[in-house]
């Protein structure tokens, strides 16, 4: 007797809008609160590969809902910041200036660069899905750059120079210049951070296309460069890659679901008036592979 085979299930469709004309889609009229939603979500999972940001709005989550989600992504990973891991649930990293019991409950001022999550690990974040607990009503945006656009709008030389170049990621060197104020990395998240060397242009593993990998702090150096040359090409390239007509600039509600591709777009906070206003964001980020 034989076995037919079975069809796969068609995707759902999503009603989107563009967020930017080369990246980025609002999904619309979607409630992720219910678990009945998961087909969306896979939707969702699939759209990250073409459109490298989706934003939703309007969500209301309980923390382990936003788990669960970013779940079906992939594999969550634990910050090495365990201080600010504070919701009972270690897979959520909270982002906040508000001090509970005498203790900031979230990293502050986290991001205020242009990087891509966890690009300082040998398998660096393949996403991230931040969520907007509580927002201030004026500031505190976050800036979005395509790097699939960036890569495609360098010369043809510039890409000849750099196809092929690798760059040294220190997160231990991001978090002296940006944490100067703090106590610094203990021994053990030391340990969890050396320095890691990836390519200046990545593949993207699904798409199959080019993007920069670069990024402002984080990244410490080219590799084979004279330290000169290097610093002098890494400004460059960080400079051309925000660049206006690559950029989305998110102003926040409260309930907006934002999910973007690292491997395709570098992010940057931006400030606000922190003694006036109370901001809480929870992120998580899903693994990801060693970039080619």
């Amino acid at each position: 007797m034989s076995t037919a085979l079975a069809t796969p299930a068609p995707s759902l469709a999503l009603k989107t809008r563009p967020l930017h004309p080369g990246f980025g889609i609002e999904v619309l009229d979607l409630d992720l609160s219910d678990p009945a939603s998961d087909a969306a979500v896979d939707a969702l999972v699939e759209a990250l590969d073409v459109h490298s940001v989706i934003l939703v709005r309007g969500q209301q989550l309980s923390n382990r809902r936003h788990v669960e989600i970013s779940s079906r992504f992939g594999t969550l990973m634990v910050h090495v910041l365990k201080q600010f891991l504070t919701t009972g649930l270690p897979e959520i990293y909270v982002l906040s200036n508000v001090t509970e019991n005498g203790k900031p409950i979230g990293n502050h001022k986290e991001g205020w660069n242009w990087h891509s999550d966890l690009s300082y690990v040998a398998e660096p974040s393949m996403g991230s899905l931040l969520y907007a607990v509580e927002v201030p009503p004026e500031g505190a945006d976050t800036l979005f750059a395509s790097m699939h656009l960036a890569w495609e709008g360098l010369s043809p030389g510039m890409q000849a120079r750099i196809r092929h170049l690798k760059a040294t990621h220190s997160y231990a060197g991001y978090y002296a210049k940006a944490f100067a104020d703090r106590a610094p990395l203990t021994e053990e998240q030391k340990a969890r951070t050396p320095d890691v060397v990836h390519p200046v242009v990545r593949t993207h593993p699904v798409t199959g296309r080019l993007s920069l990998y670069v990024g402002e702090d984080i990244v410490k150096c080219i590799e084979s460069l004279p330290p000169e040359e290097s610093d002098a090409l890494l400004a460059e390239l960080n400079a051309h890659a925000v660049r206006d007509e690559f950029v989305y600039r998110h102003r926040w509600c409260q309930g907006d679901l934002l999910i973007w591709d690292n491997r395709c777009t570098m992010h940057c906070a931006t400030p606000y008036d922190d003694a006036r206003y109370r901001r809480i964001m929870h992120r998580t980020t899903f693994a990801g592979t060693r970039p080619f």
